[in-house]
């Protein structure tokens, strides 16, 4: 899936062993201008939970700004990062929500949710050997958090460690029986090595538990395809999108089939 939208974090003036002459008559333009904006970061203060909780009723990019001001303004907010982290992966930036996720691990080493995210962020950016090591963390600091177990079968699988990540798989479904999230990451690895016909069977048990949605459609599209039923892939595949793009994912599958490409190229954003 193409993701369009992206947001960097506006950039606060930090000033750092700045001497300021006593008269202002003698600073110099540039320095009048730092003088102003020390002192306008000084007059910010943070927002109040009845601001933060109504920020969340807001837009994407209108919440990135906020929670990147807030984080700005004191990057020892936990809950800033964490909000901060979140909005960035939603819209796209996994490189930038990796870098705060990480810089907040400074101050925070073991907090649950900032491992949990970086560890999305690393693997959704292809570095699945990367993110299993905070996953790992994140499940010892949340044992049963089948989300956080999820996560980790799915780092594992972009690592390219099958068997490990389908052993987290079922643990996550030990957690919470018929997921549809964790049944369609496993029903994916199956798919990946070659055992589509494995893989549609669950997918059609995902597909009818409640909660699944059209991320699970379209994994079910992707391996009935693979079986080489592409009208019976593309007529799912247009429940969830245009007509264009599901003849264009199905021409994509068709030459994947013939030109022989890796399982691999299949990998996506299975975190959740």
């Amino acid at each position: 899936m193409l993701r369009f939208f992206s947001v960097t974090r506006f950039s606060v003036l930090t000033l750092a062993g700045l001497t300021l002459t006593a008269c202002a008559t003698s600073r110099t333009a540039e320095e009048q201008e730092l003088a102003t904006a020390m002192e306008a970061r000084a007059t910010i203060v943070p927002a109040g939970q009845a601001e933060r909780e109504a920020i969340r009723t807001q837009d994407l990019l209108t919440q990135a700004a906020f929670w990147a001001e807030q984080h700005d303004l004191n990057p020892g907010d936990r809950e800033a990062a964490v909000e901060f982290v979140r909005v960035l992966r939603t819209l796209g930036n996994d490189q930038r929500a990796a870098e705060v996720a990480r810089q907040s691990m400074a101050l925070y080493p073991d907090d649950a949710d900032l491992l949990y995210l970086y560890g999305l962020s690393l693997t959704t950016s292809g570095r699945g050997g990367a993110a299993i090591e905070p996953l790992s963390r994140a499940r010892a600091a949340r044992p049963g958090d089948w989300r956080i177990i999820n996560a980790l079968g799915v780092a594992y699988e972009v690592a390219g460690l099958s068997e490990e990540a389908r052993n987290r798989f079922r643990e996550a479904l030990s957690v919470a029986p018929g997921e549809a999230a964790i049944l369609s990451n496993l029903a994916l690895s199956y798919a990946m090595n070659g055992e589509a016909e494995q893989a549609e069977r669950m997918l059609r048990e995902a597909i009818a538990r409640p909660g699944a949605g059209a991320q699970v459609r379209q994994n079910l599209a992707l391996v009935i395809a693979l079986q080489g039923r592409f009208d019976e892939a593309e007529r799912l595949a247009r429940t969830d999108v245009s007509e264009e793009t599901a003849e264009a994912n199905m021409a994509y599958v068709r030459s994947m089939l013939t030109t022989q490409r890796r399982w691999d190229a299949l990998r996506g954003d299975g975190a959740r």
